[in-house]
């Protein structure tokens, strides 16, 4: 049992990596397979995105991805369900402005016909020391 959890949590740590670089190469058409139909993507900014509305916003040029590091991932799967939280560092270019990103975030992982799908997104800003 604890073979296959650690198997899928690999396997879901793999999806999220091709997510990241599929973000980074703005490749819409890997970012589509990655994507679950039903995605809600709430960015650290509050704006919430359905599938369209996010891959809208890179295909229009409005958010181009230019560096993105994940750290401190962990992942916990529940059958076709896997939960994931860490923090994010990334570099972004959104609406013509660069923005140095420094976020918490937790998403939600399904496993639809064998392919681990990202369902639900959600990040916080982490606040500047003082």
């Amino acid at each position: 049992m604890n073979e296959t959890r650690n198997r899928e949590q690999l396997a879901v740590l793999r999806a999220d990596d091709e997510r990241y670089g599929a973000m980074i190469a703005n490749n819409l058409a890997v970012l589509d397979q990655l994507l679950d139909g039903d995605l809600v993507y709430t960015h650290s900014s509050a704006i919430v995105d359905t599938k369209r509305q996010y891959l809208d916003s890179l295909r229009d040029g409005r958010v181009k991805y230019v560096a993105a590091d994940r750290r401190d991932a962990v992942v916990a799967v529940y059958g076709t369900i896997a939960l994931m939280h860490g923090q994010t560092v990334m570099q972004a270019v959104i609406d013509g402005t660069t923005k140095q990103l420094n976020n918490l975030f937790q998403a939600v992982w399904i496993q639809r016909e064998g392919n681990w799908r990202l369902l639900a997104w959600a990040s916080t800003v982490i606040p500047a020391t003082r």
